[in-house]
């Protein structure tokens, strides 16, 4: 909301405020206005201080919008913060801040600036412009302030700021700035960092710096400086010239620069560089050369320089690297040596031969064709990238003497398949990356296990199935992609990705991408991955199965199966080729053989559940056979007696039980079960005869007690 305001007694004429915000006496009081247009700011703020000390008077102008929704007469005491963006702010008085005893930042967006009062900030501590527009150049003078920044205000001089006696951070990154006099920071005598990168300096004074003793750290990244040379600084500790258009870095260059610590040249037009370059430099720790036109270095370019931890010499033209070597024979302390992109063809095993502390390589996007020992003397590499190189073949022992290897990426390279016994002696190799490497099978043989793989990329390839068995060579995998493959889903693949879900190994879909902007020192490439289910993987390709009928074995390995069932845990170790004498395997020997006995054990359960079911089964079906068949007889025979009238019931002499009723004869005894009364041969007359059951020669005599 925005409303003009009556003129208001002295020299203010109009006040537009949207938004005041405080956030109480206690904690970091904020005052922010957003999206205003003022006239005369420095009246609003010391009126406001004034109505923080004294009630405001009835009869008294009101200096706000009407409606306005903040407290006037509550605006915090103890103000730490303000915050201006999108003003108009003609002046800023000397008085507008006097009230705010606590106030330490400043920040101003995006606005317009007229005049600036030398002491209006006096009491701040750091004072930020971006994106604003001055009608008056700025001049300073504060005993307090320590950091300014001059972000992107299309200054075309540097501003006047020796009145700055505390000033320790000096930012004038992205302005116009062409020259540099020579005394503008002469009264800056505790000034520590300077940017000055983004403009159009084309060239530096020599003595520039002669008065300010405590910089150490000098930013002048993309200005057109064809040479650099300072004579008057040897505390400076990092010197930043990126995108420079330096063609000469020499001893000249670097003679003052004995404290320097990190170097970063990156995106020059430097052809050559000097062993004497860097001598001075005793105790540089970071150097970057990457996107320059070197094509060659020589053995010594690092003699003088045993504190180097990080090297980049990304973007240039190299067919091989030198046997680098330090003075008096001494070691590297380097940990991260990256030389992507630079047309490596070949490398000796004595390049770092004096590197055997380093933990990263980088070397990718070069020319190698195979890797053979080249990397032997490196012993305590942990992360290893040869991806997009032009290698078809790994020699089995390539990695036989990184036995600190964690993480290797391969990916990029014609390997057509993995050989389980390149990794034979990488017991502690958690991830390995081989997306994009033409892979038409995972593994070429199963001759060695992967014990501590945990992690394998193998998306974008060209497997059109994958086996248990593959999954057998490493048996603590727990995550793999397999996104972007050619696979097709059969019941076999599916019963692999139900033993996969079983088996608690994770599908992932794996994203690496890498910074655009290539100059940046030892840039780590940004590794996106998320987790998946399998259902989302093979989105419902494959019929579920329930997990019982997951079997271990692939279909038509019966007969390995059976010889499996016989062999004891000597044969399943000797399979792999695993000497169980080997000291480097008894921490995995227990676990592979509880791991087979336990597959074993769970194939014996299924085999025995089948069995019985099988039995169980045919046993049924012949018993109801049999019964059927028995009833079918008896119902034909009776049927054909019946039509002959060979057979009477009533005819045949077959005894018959009557059962009285429980009422039927006074004085019988009941019983708890049926009531027992003679027989009819029994009872009073002539016996009857004596014949088979079935023997009717004549008509039997049938006795009765009935009169």
């Amino acid at each position: 909301m925005q409303a003009p305001l009556p003129a208001p007694d002295g020299d203010f004429d109009k006040l537009l405020s949207r938004h005041l915000k405080g956030n109480g006496e206690y904690g970091r009081s904020i005052i922010n206005f957003d999206n205003f247009q003022m006239k005369r700011w420095y009246l609003l703020l010391a009126t406001l201080a004034v109505a923080t000390a004294t009630p405001p008077m009835p009869t008294k102008t009101k200096h706000c919008i009407d409606h306005c929704t903040c407290e006037e007469n509550s605006l915090p005491s103890r103000l730490q913060v303000i915050s201006l963006e999108n003003v108009i702010v003609e002046r800023i008085q000397e008085s507008a801040l006097k009230d705010f005893k606590y106030l330490e930042d400043v920040l101003i967006v995006n606005s317009k600036i007229g005049s600036i009062d030398a002491k209006a900030f006096n009491g701040v501590k750091r004072l930020k412009f971006h994106m604003c527009g001055f009608e008056d150049s700025p001049d300073f003078f504060s005993e307090k302030l320590e950091e300014v920044h001059f972000g992107s205000c299309h200054l075309e001089e540097i501003p006047k700021l020796n009145g700055l006696l505390s000033l320790t951070f000096l930012n004038l990154t992205g302005n116009y700035i062409k020259d540099v006099g020579i005394e503008a920071f002469d009264e800056l005598f505790d000034l520590e960092e300077l940017y000055l990168s983004n403009n159009e300096i084309f060239k530096l004074p020599p003595t520039l710096f002669i008065n300010n003793q405590e910089l150490n750290s000098l930013y002048l990244d993309n200005n057109p400086l064809k040479q650099f040379y300072l004579n008057t600084t040897e505390n400076l500790e990092t010197l930043s010239l990126k995108n420079c258009q330096l063609e000469v870095f020499d001893e000249r260059s670097t003679q003052k620069l004995t404290t320097l610590s990190e170097l970063n040249l990156s995106g020059n037009k430097i052809k050559e560089l000097p062993s004497t370059a860097l001598a001075h430099m005793k105790y540089l720790s970071v150097i970057n050369l990457s996107n320059n036109r070197l094509e060659r270095l020589n053995d010594d370019i690092f003699a003088e320089n045993p504190l180097l931890v990080k090297i980049a010499l990304d973007g240039n033209n190299f067919d091989t690297l030198p046997n680098f070597y330090l003075k008096n024979g001494e070691v590297f302390t380097t940990y991260t040596f990256s030389c992507r992109n630079c047309g490596l063809k070949t490398l000796s095993s004595t390049v770092f031969e004096k590197m055997g502390g380093m933990i990263d390589l980088q070397l990718s996007e070069n020319e190698f064709m195979n890797i053979d020992n080249m990397f032997d003397k490196i012993g305590s590499l942990k992360i290893l990238d040869i991806s997009y190189n032009n290698i078809a073949y790994i020699s089995p022992n390539a990695f036989a003497g990184n036995l600190n290897l964690e993480t290797l990426n391969l990916a990029g390279n014609p390997l057509m398949t993995l050989n389980p016994e390149v990794f034979a002696n990488n017991h502690v190799l958690r991830e390995i990356d081989a997306r994009n490497t033409s892979l038409q099978k995972l593994w070429s043989n199963n001759n060695k296990l992967v014990h501590s793989l945990q992690k394998l990329l193998v998306g974008n390839n060209l497997l059109t199935t994958v086996t248990i068995d593959d999954f057998k060579i490493t048996p603590n995998l727990k995550a793999i992609d397999l996104n972007n493959n050619p696979l097709i889903f059969t019941d076999r693949l599916c019963n692999v990705i139900n033993w996969l879900d079983n088996s608690e190994i994770s599908p992932i879909e794996y994203n690496q991408k890498l910074p655009t902007n290539l100059d940046l020192p030892f840039y780590d490439s940004i590794d996106e991955f998320s987790e998946m289910s399998w259902n989302e993987f093979y989105d419902s390709k494959c019929p579920e199965i329930p997990s019982e009928f997951v079997t271990t074995p692939e279909a038509g390995d019966d007969d390995l199966d059976e010889s499996d069932n016989d062999s004891d845990s000597d044969d399943s170790t000797d399979e792999y080729d695993v000497d169980p004498d080997d000291d480097d395997y008894n921490y995995d020997d227990e676990i592979v053989a509880d791991e087979v006995s336990l597959d074993q054990y769970v194939q014996d359960e299924n085999d025995n559940l089948a069995r019985a079911s099988y039995i169980l089964s045919v046993t049924s079906i012949f018993i109801l056979t049999a019964l059927v068949v028995l009833t079918l007889a008896v119902t034909i025979t009776l049927a054909i007696l019946r039509r002959n009238n060979n057979f009477n019931m009533h005819l045949a002499n077959l005894p018959r039980l009557k059962v009285p009723l429980w009422y039927s004869t006074p004085g019988q005894k009941i019983h708890s079960g049926s009531v027992y009364r003679p027989l009819s041969e029994d009872l009073s007359g002539p016996k009857t005869p004596k014949l088979s059951r079935y023997e009717f020669t004549s008509s039997p005599t049938v006795h009765s007690n009935n009169p």
